[in-house]
């Protein structure tokens, strides 16, 4: 009887009259409540599924049992001339008991399980990236200025205890987005590969004036070693050379230079 609740029909449910008295064969109307302002319940149906608009006790005066409204009432009002008396449903406990030992009744199971579809356990987790899709993203400060927050850290590498210069924090991501690279130990800080088939000619390491990928670049590793500079380099064995070509000689030669001729 879909949400209908089952009334009536134990021994405790009858009609009396004013005297207590049980009223075999009494005709009763079902009500809403015992307010003078309830609405009289007409949506009922027999044992036996037969639309119903009042009571009828039996030969001992036992109230018959029927299916109340449809919206699901647990008590309803009789009055069999003697007053109203509350019913309550009888199928309440095996409702109770159904709802107890079903699998997800308050579909918590299933909001859980769609809350937990991709979560991240503590430990030992193997992450498939469909292709297309981002696994995560991190939502940082916005920059006031050209600043933003050096402080916060969108993860951290820490170690237990704290090295011999009292360090415990490692390789960070800061929420300015700048990722420092630190090792826990004497260990290469950074390595870069690269896949297999990348030509000679590919980039290892790229720095671009601007966001990471954009034009132009300024500083390049290739993927056979080769290290490209816009700008000058220093270093221990290069110093401050220049290197001119031509028919004519520096004009300002300086202790370093070096003038290849030709012409």
């Amino acid at each position: 009887m879909a949400d209908r609740n089952l009334f009536g029909g134990t021994p405790a449910d009858v009609a009396e009259n004013e005297a207590g008295v049980r009223v075999p064969g009494a005709v009763g109307l079902v009500w809403s409540s015992s307010e003078d302002s309830a609405s009289q319940e007409t949506d009922l149906v027999d044992i036996n599924g037969t639309p119903i608009v009042q009571l009828v006790a039996d030969e001992r005066g036992v109230v018959p049992p029927f299916w109340g409204p449809a919206d699901g009432r647990e008590a309803l009002w009789v009055d069999f001339g003697a007053g109203r008396m509350k019913l309550t449903s009888n199928s309440v406990g095996e409702r109770f008991k159904g709802h107890l030992e079903a699998l997800d009744p308050h579909n918590s199971k299933q909001y859980a399980d769609e809350q937990l579809t991709n979560y991240t356990p503590l430990r030992g987790a193997n992450f498939k990236i469909d292709k297309g899709q981002t696994w995560g993203r991190y939502t940082i400060p916005d920059p006031v200025g050209t600043t933003a927050d050096g402080v916060g850290g969108v993860f951290s590498t820490i170690t237990e205890g704290s090295t011999p210069g009292g360090f415990k924090e490692f390789t960070r991501l800061k929420n300015t987005g700048a990722l420092y690279v630190d090792p826990a130990g004497s260990h290469v800080p950074l390595a870069v590969g690269q896949f297999e088939s990348v030509s000679a000619n590919g980039s290892a390491i790229t720095v671009s004036r601007g966001r990471a990928g954009s034009e132009p670049v300024v500083f390049r590793v290739r993927t056979d070693g080769r290290v490209e500079a816009s700008g000058p380099v220093t270093a221990p064995n290069i110093g401050t050379a220049r290197v001119f070509s031509g028919p004519t000689a520096p004009a300002k030669p300086q202790v370093g230079d070096v003038w290849v001729q030709y012409g």
